[in-house]
């Protein structure tokens, strides 16, 4: 645990309190805010320490906030996992709610360790760094199988703590309870639910939303509280997210949801025409239901945000975009650099989006296609990444 120790006169933003995590979202995205400094507030405003004096474009471009110097409180950095064990750990770690969760393993690290300890006894003393590290977190468990079926669902084994996978999260403001084993949520798309959910805020006008792939709410909870005056329609096929979904709505108090339990390909007949806006988080397939959420879409146009899985290396993406967990080849030691890079991905992906478009408009009406924005989301593998793209759809 983190522990004052002195102070230091640092440049600050100060912002409204009401606006006050969607500014800290935004200096986090930039990487502006000052880590092991201490945000403090009053009755009014909130104060958030940075890395330096921000310029005039960036204090434009951040929102309603003033930029001054304060007395902050600098934190005593904690020891990293890393650091408490002694050595580089063979897996990597992603906490939700009081639940640590050991995900992928470094392969590389994992090789050099296997003649100095053993799996059981690395991931016992793993755990224990990880409880001692983090006060909060109450599990840690592994994963043991991947993502998989219509379901997205996964298996877990519990190596400390209480033997459960239910747990309570909690992000930008809003709650989320759910059991790991039974739905899919992925805590490294908080920044994107966050700049989804400033979008519509932005956008100042009532909109009919549909997130086509809810799960337990993860889009949609925190669209609907940043926008009470909006109407969010959430589809979800896994019963288990259905039933979360609907006792997230009751944790976070919003009545402006309207939940269905269904395949998108079989209940889209129900919303043809109405939807102002599209989220299609599905990475590993969205693209292929481009034909319900073109039927869905409001006739004069709105806006998708599509997700895409792509490969930087990929020459069409279609190994991975089409649902392999991996890619199936690895780069060559002596391909260009170019290849290996994420604008490369983000290229193929909008490539991808807009000839599924290209295919499908004459069927739908829609002939025009802008992308407002393409970026990389998080890596998902090794030179492979998840792509958020934004696009105006229009006749």
């Amino acid at each position: 645990m983190s522990s004052e120790t002195e102070t230091e006169s640092l440049p600050c933003v100060k912002a409204a309190k009401r606006s006050g995590e969607e500014i800290l979202q935004r200096l986090k995205e930039r990487k502006l805010l000052r880590r092991y400094a201490k945000i403090t507030s009053d009755d009014k405003f909130i104060y958030l320490p940075l890395v330096r004096v921000l310029t005039a474009a960036e204090l434009a471009e951040i929102g309603d906030i003033e930029l001054l110097t304060r007395k902050i409180v600098l934190l005593k950095p904690r020891k990293s996992v890393k650091e408490i064990l002694g050595f580089k750990p063979s897996y990597s770690y992603e906490i939700i709610g009081d639940i640590a969760v050991l995900t992928g393993a470094d392969r590389e690290a994992e090789a050099a360790a296997v003649t100095e300890r053993s799996e059981e006894s690395e991931l016992a003393a793993m755990a224990q760094a990880i409880m001692d590290c983090h006060k909060n977190i109450k599990v840690v468990t592994r994963q043991t199988s991947p993502v998989k079926g219509e379901f997205r669902r996964r298996t877990m084994a519990v190596i400390a703590g209480t033997e459960r996978t239910e747990t309570l999260h909690t992000e930008n403001r809003c709650r989320y309870k759910l059991d790991l084993e039974k739905v899919y949520f992925n805590p490294r798309l908080a920044g994107e639910r966050n700049r989804v959910a400033l979008q519509v805020t932005r956008s100042r006008v009532d909109e009919e939303i549909i997130d086509m792939f809810a799960g337990v709410g993860s889009f949609a909870i925190q669209v609907a509280k940043r926008n009470p005056q909006s109407h969010v329609t959430a589809i979800e096929i896994n019963p288990d997210a259905i039933r979360y979904l609907k006792e997230n709505m009751k944790l976070n108090g919003l009545r402006n949801i309207a939940v269905v339990e269904g395949d998108v390909r079989r209940v889209y007949t129900r919303f043809i025409g109405t939807a102002d806006r599209l989220i299609m988080n599905l990475p590993k397939s969205a693209y292929l239901f481009m034909r319900e959420a073109l039927s869905m879409l409001n006739p004069e146009g709105g806006i998708v945000h599509f997700y895409d899985i792509e490969s930087s290396y990929s020459d069409t993406g279609a190994d991975v975009g089409a649902g392999a967990d991996m890619p199936q080849q690895p780069p060559r030691e002596d391909e260009d650099r170019k290849k290996k890079s994420p604008e490369r991905a983000v290229r193929l992906a909008k490539e991808k989006l807009i000839a599924r478009m290209q295919e499908l408009s004459e069927e739908y009406s829609f002939h025009s296609i802008e992308i407002l924005d393409a970026r990389k989301v998080i890596a998902y593998a090794p030179y492979t990444y998840i792509i958020g793209i934004d696009a105006v759809i229009s006749p």
